[in-house]
């Protein structure tokens, strides 16, 4: 997870965490708010009806009046028992339970009206029932007792609460989107600064010694610019003084050296002479090949890179004859315009060199070569592969480690291109392939390519 994925989880997910804390009281005080209002309502509904029965609404008054009650948009239904059982409205959930219970207390019955006309009335009781409550009151009529039921609905209290919850439910996406777009804002600036820091620290690793990195940003990143703008200070110095260690030690090593041929030149003539000749020449090949390879950096850059195709190719024609003449087949397969890889044409051609080399070497005459030069992978995964094959016995357990084949040689040359692949980022991969009846030795020479961070692997 990328650092602007985890800064953007982490603010999102904090105010999640607290919106959700924020919503769950809320939620179970509207619940419960929202209960006692439908509840409320019944009982109103219930008292009014009450009324007008204590009044003396019966028959097809009372039922046309129970009818216009329920038809209003409301959320309770009324009905009326009668003494005799009858029921004017819809059957409510309960109703035949619990009309016969017994009810609150209210004033007696003497059949007398009070001075408003109105019968007596019970107190209001509240059952639960399947889905919901239902109100119950009773009436003192002429004809005996009656009961006023109001039912409220338990679906009425999930919708209401929805209907005030979903404002602030809005409200809620908004703050989220809100810490979401500040979230991403910041984690931006921040890496910003933190992709600018990188990218130039993969500069200066690329050998550009002159650039540096801008202390700007956060204190932690002006912290880390500061810090690998002093590790490139100290790298210049190194190199520098590396320049001058090895001009020193030309200057030192080739004055005694040119005076010790002069004194070999001086000798007489014999077989002695010719001797200490061939060991002075000797000595100063090696001599300008170690000082050659020390001035490598100062010639090709702090990471060399070359073109991997000519180089190849290059290989590929010096061992053709070598090939052909043991009876051989080479199929070469060799893209063009492969990009550049992180290391030297010279370490490249060793490589290659080394890898058919030991298919010449460790095979019978007449095996099949194959060489082939590719663009592999995806993405930061896009390497250069080389691979060379041969239809061989295959190399050894423990083969790449220098020093142990077991095939009279010393693993210098797996060694060397390994060195090669791993210096460039890359890695040397050793892997059987069967091609129909025949098993074929594949080495993969994998090169990491120039421009992309190279991670040096030991």
């Amino acid at each position: 997870m990328t650092l602007r994925a985890r800064v953007l989880s982490l603010a999102v997910g904090a105010a999640t965490v607290v919106l959700v804390l924020f919503a769950v009281p809320l939620w179970l005080l509207e619940q419960r708010a929202a209960s006692s209002d439908l509840e409320d309502a019944a009982t109103v509904a219930a008292r009014g009806v009450a009324d007008y029965v204590s009044a003396g609404g019966s028959g097809s008054s009372l039922r046309a009046y129970v009818e216009r009650v329920d038809g209003r948009e409301d959320v309770v239904q009324v009905a009326v028992v009668d003494s005799a059982g009858t029921t004017y409205g819809p059957d409510l959930p309960g109703a035949s339970a619990n009309a016969k219970q017994p009810l609150p207390g209210g004033r007696e019955s003497d059949g007398d009206r009070d001075q408003d006309g109105f019968l007596p009335t019970s107190g209001v009781d509240v059952d639960r029932v399947a889905g919901g409550r239902l109100v119950r009151i009773g009436v003192t009529t002429d004809d005996g007792p009656a009961v006023v039921l109001a039912y409220a609905a338990d679906d009425e209290v999930t919708a209401v609460v929805t209907r005030r919850l979903l404002p602030l439910g809005a409200a809620a996406l908004l703050v989220l989107l809100l810490v979401g777009a500040a979230a991403e804002f910041v984690s931006r600036r921040l890496v910003r600064d933190l992709d600018r820091t990188a990218d130039l620290a993969d500069t200066i690793a690329e050998g550009d010694a002159i650039t540096r990195i801008p202390e700007t940003g956060p204190p932690e990143v002006r912290r880390l610019a500061g810090a690998l703008n002093e590790l490139a200070g100290r790298i210049d110095e190194l190199l520098a003084a590396e320049r001058e260690t090895v001009a020193d030690m030309s200057h030192r090593l080739r004055t005694p050296l040119m005076a010790l041929r002069l004194d070999v030149e001086a000798l007489p003539p014999g077989e002695v002479a010719v001797e200490l000749e061939q060991h002075v020449t000797t000595l100063e090949r090696t001599l300008t090949a170690v000082i050659d390879q020390a001035r490598r950096s100062q010639r090709e850059g702090m990471r060399a890179v070359c073109l991997p195709s000519p180089v190849v190719a290059a290989a590929v024609e010096f061992w053709r004859p070598l090939v052909e003449d043991q009876g051989r087949s080479m199929a070469v397969d060799v893209v063009q315009d492969l990009p550049q890889v992180h290391c030297a044409g010279d370490d490249l051609r060793a490589a290659v060199d080394a890898l058919v080399e030991n298919c010449i070497a460790h095979t019978p005459d007449g095996t099949p070569v194959e060489v082939r030069a590719l663009l592999g992978g995806t993405g930061a995964a896009r390497r250069v592969v080389v691979e060379v094959r041969d239809r061989g016995p295959g190399l050894p357990t423990g083969a790449l480690r220098r020093g142990r084949s077991d095939r009279g040689s010393s693993g210098l040359g797996l060694d060397i291109a390994r060195g090669c692949a791993r210096s460039s980022g890359g890695d040397l991969v050793v892997e059987p392939e069967q091609v129909g009846e025949d098993t074929w030795t594949v080495v993969r020479l994998e090169l990491g390519l120039a421009g992309q961070a190279a991670h040096r692997r030991i």
